[in-house]
């Protein structure tokens, strides 16, 4: 056969791979079997597919050991077998290296050298580590290092630095290959699980590569740059730019530092980071939030500065934009030279500029716009007989809330619980954790842990409980066996959400955003909690008046939230201690309501057209998926206050899905009807959104409704009508690409990202952009819209060869479809498997 025949044009080219056994022969390897080893070899193949691993190939197999060379015909028989690029446990190749290694450690046998880069050949093609491991060792590789090391820096060159890794660690060129050449890009690649691998086959290898990555996270460093230089050196393909930043790159070394038990101290720059970004944090809390006192910034700013050498300046800098006397005091304070001032506070006297080391008590008491403690009862307990006490009147409870407290941890230092709070309902005892957190007291928490945490009898509420119980089991010694979950443990969180999904209305929610503990408190008393105190210092002894008062009450108003909750759901003819179980043991609640709106529970599905459907502006990429299945949606407008969403959607019977939990604020809208969207893919919100309203999507359902301006006047536009609107079509031959709004109506001010960036798997698919034409007047639909001609080329050429396939024009916006449109093809492929699970 002529192969040129194969070559359709002189601009293409056939390149001959050479086969296996002759890339071996030409580095000189001897291929050929004589008769007696080809007998021997036929005989194992046959005996291997009746009996695999067992004494009978095991006898057949030793035969090979009287062989002149066994190592050169294992090393043949190897390529010889259909699995050879495979070579897993239990596959013929696998068995014959492991029991050459065998032999040959036993009998003290050596290959000839000669046979060891052919074997470094043979097991680079493998895909399994172990294999490669066991070649390394039974023709003793690393004798050849300074032959196989070139081969291994092409190989890590050429962009194939996941089989580099695999040869680095079985050859253990540590020393050989630097860290960021091997691994930087897998990091570019964002492909961490590779990464990890090495890292645990290869543990001495932790330290160098975060001490690489840290220095990558100097403020002063130009990573995009450095990145340039590297890859002019470098072929790296699918990079991925958006974690070339520091902020990813931070979370990395944060999350190598956990897994492999490395101080977050040792990486200098990562603290520096975290405590810049927690006094950030806190800056914007003070001088934008208003909710952090002024003790508590002391505490802190003195706390995390005294920690982290070289983040004064940059404090001082960051201050000098919201407040120069402040700054000017925190310079005196740290001793920042004059030379290291910003230029405008120079000439700036300092006067009462100190920082108080006395005056820890604010001079503000709570306000009445804050909900207040009801109870004076605040017990420390610093003693073991105040422990025993304290312990006794909670265990007689058979509800108690549980809170607990830590510093905030800005730097490398990981805190520790200092305060574990626990109301009754005529006390609330401070533990001061930081006092019992020491050997000599572990046996006061197991019967801490057994007498109460581990008592189910007992209700222990939280918020964030969970968490809490983790940071506790994580810190203080005696308790590193505490259950986080499960019977007697009641998460307020879960039970609000439980709540509020199965339908129950909760009266003084209007506009009351989010889901913390004060969002919470606000929707029952009307009034939030006061958080100034929350970022404090909680290792400071003693506490603060401020301090201890915020503690007592964040731990003291579970038990009202909790008494709250129970009587709204007496009035409202809800299973409170059912929900309550079904929370604590994990379980999916029944919906006990019965409601008008599309969630009424049913036993059959209604088709999409029954649907209609009012979404939140940072849920519009899901617009398009749903329009397509017919399903009549329209976007809240931006402007539009939260009750007057209520209002538009009850009055045109519309439900409400939005990105976080919001409440009904009237009780003739029932919150079943709003369905709160976690993060996920467009297929697991669509699936969610389907199953919540019952919903079933069919053929005849696709495409019946304007993906741009949700109108249902779509019609099939023939060949002969595809022809007249060619001739009127006037398109420039130079023609400048531009943005142009679309058409759509007033609710939809978000049409245009409907297809917008997000974090979940899919694609989103962005809305074409049309280019600049002069359009004729009779290029108009029936209903008198301009047609939208910015595809009509491809739309015209495409049904010229398919004149059988239908063309979608829709009457009210002028937008066409058509099957291989690339948006429509993308939402089809999504679409059709929801289909076909419901045939």
């Amino acid at each position: 056969m002529n192969i040129n025949n194969l070559v359709s044009s002189s601009h293409q080219s056939i390149k001959i791979v050479p086969s296996t056994e002759d890339t071996l022969k030409k580095i000189g390897l001897n291929v050929n079997l004589d008769d007696n080893v080809r007998i021997w070899w036929h005989q194992l193949q046959m005996t291997w597919q009746t009996w695999k691993i067992s004494s009978t190939v095991d006898n057949h197999f030793v035969a090979l050991y009287n062989f002149e060379e066994p190592h050169r015909v294992a090393l043949v028989c190897v390529i010889k077998c259909h699995e050879f690029k495979d070579c897993k446990p239990k596959t013929l190749p696998y068995y014959i290296i492991e029991s050459l290694q065998k032999w040959g450690e036993m009998n003290n046998q050596i290959p000839n050298d000669s046979l060891k880069l052919p074997a470094f050949h043979i097991a680079k093609m493998q895909r399994n580590q172990q294999f490669l491991n066991m070649m390394v060792q039974t023709f003793k590789l690393k004798t050849i290092k300074d032959k196989i090391l070139p081969l291994v820096k092409d190989i890590i060159k050429n962009d194939n630095c996941k089989q580099g890794s695999q040869i680095v660690s079985a050859l253990e060129l540590y020393d050989d290959i630097p860290i960021e050449d091997l691994l930087f890009p897998l990091i570019l690649q964002d492909k961490i699980n590779i990464v990890d691998e090495y890292l645990s086959d290869s543990p001495g290898q932790v330290r160098p590569l975060l001490s690489f990555l840290d220095s990558l996270l100097d403020k002063k460093f130009n990573i995009r740059e450095y990145v340039q230089k590297f890859l002019e050196d470098h072929t790296v393909y699918n990079i991925k730019y958006d974690k070339l930043h520091h902020k990813p790159l931070g979370k990395l070394v944060a999350r190598l530092c956990s897994k492999y038990s490395v101080p977050v101290a040792t990486c200098t720059n990562l603290s520096k980071n975290r405590t810049s970004g927690g006094l950030r944090y806190l800056i914007y809390q003070k001088y934008v939030e208003h909710n952090v006192s002024d003790s508590v910034w002391d505490d802190l700013v003195k706390d995390s500065l005294s920690r982290t050498e070289g983040c004064a300046e940059e404090f001082i800098n960051i201050l000098c934009d919201y407040d120069h006397t402040e700054a000017l005091k925190w310079a005196k304070f740290f001793n920042i030279p004059e030379t290291c001032l910003p230029s405008f506070l120079r000439n700036l006297s300092i006067q009462e500029t100190s920082v108080d080391e006395e005056n820890w008590d604010d001079n503000d008491s709570p306000s009445d716009l804050y909900y207040k403690l009801p109870i004076d009862s605040i017990i420390m307990v610093d003693t073991v007989e105040k422990f025993h006490e304290a312990l006794s009147s909670i265990i007689g409870c058979n509800v108690v809330s549980i809170d607990c407290e830590w510093k905030p941890s800005f730097g490398a230092v990981q805190s520790q619980v200092a305060l574990i709070q626990i109301a009754t309902l005529t006390n609330v005892y401070l533990f001061d954790t930081l006092i019992f957190n020491d050997k000599q007291y572990t046996s006061l928490w197991n019967r801490f842990h057994k007498s109460f945490l581990d008592n189910d009898e007992i209700i222990k509420l939280g918020f964030g409980l969970e968490q809490d119980l983790k940071e506790i089991k994580a810190s203080v010694n005696g308790l590193n066996n505490i259950k986080i979950k499960g019977e007697g443990l009641l998460d307020l969180a879960s039970l609000w959400k439980t709540l509020v999904d199965c339908g129950l209305c909760i009266p003084k929610s209007n506009d009351v955003e989010g889901k913390g503990l004060s969002s919470l408190v606000q929707i029952c008393f009307g009034v939030p909690l006061k958080k100034s105190e929350q970022c404090s210092n909680w290792e400071l002894r003693p506490l603060r008046q401020t301090q201890i008062y915020y503690a007592a009450l964040d731990a003291y108003v579970l038990l009202e939230v909790y008494k709250y909750l129970h009587n709204l759901c007496q009035e409202q003819n809800t299973n409170f201690e059912e929900m309550c179980n079904e929370v604590m043991l994990d379980k999916k609640p029944k919906k006990t309501r019965t409601v008008k709106m599309e969630t009424t529970a049913c036993s059959y599905r209604k088709p999409s057209k029954c649907l209609r459907l009012l979404i939140e502006a940072e849920l519009s990429y899901l617009m398009g998926y749903l329009r397509y299945c017919g399903i009549d949606t329209i976007v809240i407008n931006t402007t539009m206050a939260w009750h007057d969403a209520i209002g538009l959607a009850l009055s045109e019977e519309r439900n409400i899905l939005t990105s976080k939990l919001k409440l009904s604020c009237t009780s003739k809208y029932p919150q079943s009807a709003i369905l709160s969207l976690d993060k996920g893919t467009v297929k697991d919100q669509l699936q969610r959104i389907l199953t919540t309203f019952h919903v079933i999507i069919t053929q005849e359902d696709i495409l019946t409704r304007c993906l741009y301006c949700n109108g249902v006047e779509l019609r099939n536009v023939g060949y002969s009508e595809l022809q007249d609107l060619n001739k009127n079509v006037e398109i420039p031959g130079n023609c400048s690409i531009h943005n142009t709004k679309m058409y759509h109506n007033d609710n939809d001010d978000q049409i245009d990202d409907f297809f917008s960036d997000s974090d979940d798997d899919e694609t989103y698919i962005s809305p074409p952009v049309p280019p600049n034409f002069t359009q004729n007047r009779k290029c108009v639909t029936n209903k008198g819209a301009l047609i939208d001609l910015s595809h009509f080329s491809k739309i015209f050429s495409y049904f010229q060869t398919k004149q059988n396939e239908h063309i979608l024009l829709c009457e009210s916006c002028g937008k066409f479809y058509w099957k291989e449109e690339e948006t429509i093809k993308n939402i089809h492929i999504l679409i059709t498997q929801f289909i076909n699970s419901n045939m």
